[in-house]
């Protein structure tokens, strides 16, 4: 082969591994990012049902304390690690039928009154997780000062072990937890919303 032939071999072998290179390069970056893309946004995702179990417990052994929402958002803005309190844009903590229920509709909306739910629910944002406890129980004078768990006040929760003076058997609490996650890169859109429900009944406080 002559010198020149092995020059425009060498040349056309360059360019083929360009060409390659210019194909796959794409693909590996997309991979690279997309993986850690949804790696992140699990971290999200087990952020707000780590928030909506923190809440849950901490209502069920908060049982009818008059400053229960209060102590239970405190728990959720413990346990919301990374995700900032602006990106969490519901939290309800409402009374449920049972372990298999979830929050209603109407709870999710923001739009309460005393009657809008037979159940009781009260909704809050992240912005309330740094209310003072002086915002919260239950009673209060009516208009702006009302205090903002008056709508499923915490004081009516039933704690008694059994029935015989209608304090029993214990409710069941659920505590609905809605997070928006920001992407790193935006490879699959900017955000995703992740949400959470968890039930759990609250702990016994006295026998009857």
């Amino acid at each position: 082969m002559s010198r020149r032939g092995r020059f425009d071999t060498r040349d056309r072998q360059r360019g083929a591994v360009l060409v390659e290179a210019a194909i796959i390069t794409p693909i590996l970056i997309a991979l690279v990012f997309g993986t850690m893309e949804m790696g992140y946004a699990y971290y999200g995702k087990l952020t707000v049902e780590h928030m909506s179990i923190a809440g849950a417990r901490a209502a069920s052994g908060n049982a009818n304390d008059y400053l229960s929402d209060y102590n239970t958002l405190q728990s959720i803005d413990d346990a919301k690690t990374g995700m900032g309190a602006s990106s969490i844009t519901k939290i309800v903590i409402y009374r449920a039928t049972g372990p298999s229920d979830r929050v209603p509709t109407a709870c999710k909306s923001g739009a309460l009154t005393n009657t809008s739910s037979v159940r009781g629910c009260n909704y809050y944002t992240g912005a309330d997780l740094s209310r003072p406890s002086t915002d919260f129980g239950c009673v209060g004078p009516p208009g702006p000062t009302a205090k903002i768990d008056r709508f499923w006040c915490p004081t009516t929760r039933k704690s008694a072990l059994l029935s015989t003076n209608g304090n029993g058997p214990p409710d069941y609490v659920g505590v609905y937890v809605e997070g928006v996650h920001k992407n790193l890169v935006g490879l699959f859109g900017k955000t995703f919303t992740f949400t959470n429900d968890t039930v759990i009944r609250i702990e016994p406080r006295t026998l009857r």
